[in-house]
């Protein structure tokens, strides 16, 4: 048992005794070793490996590789994890006592005695592991062998690739407030970190994952210095661009700067799995599968194919009548689809945000930014009006919380004939339209029969009584002055 005052390093030289088996002042006394490239192992990185290699686990030779990246044994360690992982066992380097068969005519099998270990390098209630099973080499297949680099399965692979990232973000000493940071600025491009906490969990690995692979890296879940410095700044670092993403294509301040709501990012997942960009969901998140759809609809379209969206990209995917499942877009959606076609400034959304404020309606800050308060404002405020109640506005609505008029005056309406389904027609209402319609006609006391966005009976019957109560001809359809007195009425 090792004493309490007994140094870390001097119990990793003890431990590689007793596991190597080879006596403890052997240790000590052998020469160092220069291996191939001029690399001279240092006592624990021997130790280590020693410990490693009578483990023979994949989690051992991680271990050593994360402990000393740029280690002496790192090239065989990598062999080594790439067979198990692969699904052989790692080649021994000693051989057998008992001879082997060998090829005909092939020269006799080179032979090489195993390590036997004193009983005195035991240490006292320590038992020694059994030596390595032995295997034959020949000058045919040297017993040092190994596979080359290349040979082993994919995900062997990416396990060696991780290790080796793991130890070079170990190398990078962040601090919380640094994984902080990088947590949160993965979170406003997309991919979601489980919490901004500054403790690198599966989340967080599993977004950085996520964002390389979007990015076009190798997907490790573990950081280089370049990567956390673009993570950390929001600035990606000096490098020089690939071909297939111009200088002008659009990046995540530029998809950022448009503010796209939850609704108005499941509208544009919806169209891009309607283009045959498959998102790997409809989530309202940008993660790695709708940023390689939007790469992927940017190159079908010849744009700058960087996987983000600027306002004109944003404008043509949201510009569609129906989603994947053919079902008609929601009053919701195209409300969030007109807003943004608005191209609103910062400006305009603090004049807004002001306005409802003065009004009664707290948008839990006058930022610019229109949040999930702001959104509930806009809807108590819609309905104070009277209006349809989207949480999005209208052109006509900013223009009324920006000092425009509250509502514009009462048309003077002359009787005549009265309107047809023809001067409805031309009207060219849309489904918030009549919504809007459906919505005052009820608020004015005439019952729609639903507020739907679809003029049925119910609703013809109500603009008929309400064109009655009015002095107009009660057809049940609507012209543009009707449209207008409609929408100005207030009631008493």
């Amino acid at each position: 048992m090792v004493g309490n005052g007994m140094t870390g390093r001097f119990a990793a030289l003890v431990a590689a005794g007793i596991v190597l088996g080879a006596p403890l002042g052997a240790v000590a006394q052998q020469p160092p070793v220069v291996m191939p490239g001029g690399v001279v192992p240092t006592a624990e990185d021997e130790a280590l490996w020693g410990s490693a290699q009578a483990l023979g686990t994949a989690e051992a030779y991680r271990d050593y590789l994360t402990r000393f990246p740029a280690g002496a044994h790192v090239p065989e360690a990598r062999a080594r994890l790439g067979q198990l992982l692969a699904g052989s066992r790692p080649v021994a380097t000693t051989a057998p006592a008992a001879p082997a068969a060998t090829l005909p005519g092939a020269p006799a099998p080179v032979v090489t005695s195993p390590v036997v270990t004193p009983p005195a390098a035991t240490a006292p209630g320590i038992t020694a592991p059994p030596p390595p099973a032995p295997v034959t080499s020949s000058p045919l297949t040297p017993a040092t062998e190994v596979p080359p680099a290349q040979s082993p399965a994919q995900a062997a692979r990416a396990e060696v690739q991780a290790a080796e990232g793991s130890g070079t973000e170990a190398t990078l000493n962040l601090s919380l407030e640094d994984r902080r940071a990088i947590q949160s600025r993965l979170s406003v491009l997309g991919y979601d970190t489980r919490g901004v906490d500054g403790v690198f969990g599966s989340g967080t690995r599993r977004a950085i994952r996520d964002w390389q692979t979007a990015q076009g890296q190798a997907s490790t879940g573990y950081l280089t210095a370049a990567q956390a410095a673009e993570l950390r700044t929001g600035t990606p670092a000096p490098a020089t661009p690939a071909p297939s993403v111009p200088a002008t294509g659009a990046t995540a301040d530029t998809e950022a700067a448009l503010e796209l709501t939850s609704t108005q990012k499941r509208i544009i997942q919806s169209r891009l799995n309607l283009l045959g960009h498959d998102t790997r969901g409809i989530d309202g998140a940008f993660g790695s599968g709708t940023r390689r759809a939007i790469t992927a609809w940017q190159q079908a379209n010849n744009l700058p194919a960087t996987g983000y969206l600027t306002r004109a990209d944003a404008d043509a995917l949201m510009n569609a009548g129906t989603t994947p499942s053919g079902r008609p877009v929601s009053d919701e959606e195209t409300a969030a689809r007109d807003e943004l076609a608005l191209n609103l400034t910062r400006e305009d959304r603090v004049a807004v945000q002001q306005a409802l404020v003065q009004a009664g309606h707290d948008t839990r800050g006058v930022d610019g930014t229109f949040g999930s308060g702001t959104r509930r404002a806009i809807r108590d405020w819609q309905t104070a009006q009277g209006d349809a109640v989207t949480g999005y506005l209208t052109a006509a609505q900013v223009r009324t919380l920006r000092g425009g008029t509250s509502a514009p005056a009462v048309p003077v309406v002359t009787p005549g004939r009265g309107a047809t389904a023809e001067d409805e027609a031309r009207l060219d209402l849309g489904s918030i339209d009549r919504t809007e319609v459906q919505s005052r006609l009820s608020a004015l006391g005439y019952d729609p029969n639903g507020i739907d966005g679809r003029f049925g009976p119910g609703t013809r019957r109500a603009i008929s009584a309400w064109q009655g109560d009015n002095g107009l001809a009660a057809t049940g359809y609507l012209n543009a002055d009707q449209l207008s007195t409609l929408r100005a009425q207030r009631r008493n």
